[in-house]
């Protein structure tokens, strides 16, 4: 190899490695979406349409299937909740079922404390903190500006928000009282 074939080796590999790096620092909360109460979601059994479904994940976390009856999808990814369906039929129902899982309505997020609105809003993909504070009517007079927390998850995890912190389907978000 040419010296110049050698250094451009070594860019695309720094550059590789820096992206493995990254990825594998990023917080658990970046990870795939979990499924939870609220969300809507739609599951089609290939070639048996009598088994397709439509349905909300209830509080308790449980979606009712034909043949099978309640499943707990709460806290599983949708590979995941894909993979438990198809061997829920697989168990002496069908031989080789194919099941697609999609999210047709993601659950609301939730703002509470010194905001002028406080409630339950529609999620929107890449919504930041700061746009669901405009959401819910703005900061009331005496709120920090700064003071965000966050719950979020299966386990839950709590932490404080920054102003472009994205907001994830049922999301509890809690604006603080300023002390000054």
């Amino acid at each position: 190899m040419s010296r110049e074939s050698l250094k451009q080796l070594f860019n695309v590999t720094t550059i590789v490695l820096f992206f493995v790096l990254l990825i594998g620092s990023m917080p658990a909360f970046a990870s795939e979406y979990q499924l939870g109460p609220g969300d809507e979601i739609e599951i089609f059994v290939f070639q048996e349409p009598e088994l397709n479904v439509k349905a909300k994940i209830s509080q308790a976390g449980f979606i009712n299937l034909p043949l099978i009856g309640q499943v707990n999808l709460e806290g599983l990814t949708g590979e995941e909740a894909k993979s438990k369906v198809e061997n829920l039929f697989k168990d002496g129902y069908l031989v080789n079922p194919y099941v697609t899982l999609t999210v047709r309505q993601y659950r609301p997020f939730f703002i509470h404390g010194e905001v002028k609105s406080p409630g339950s809003y529609k999620y929107q993909a890449e919504l930041t903190i700061e746009q669901a504070i405009a959401l819910s009517g703005g900061l009331k007079d005496r709120a920090s500006s700064s003071e965000w927390i966050v719950r979020r998850g299966y386990p839950e995890v709590t932490f404080k928000a920054k102003k472009s912190t994205i907001i994830m389907p049922g999301d509890v978000i809690k604006i603080e009282k300023s002390f000054f």
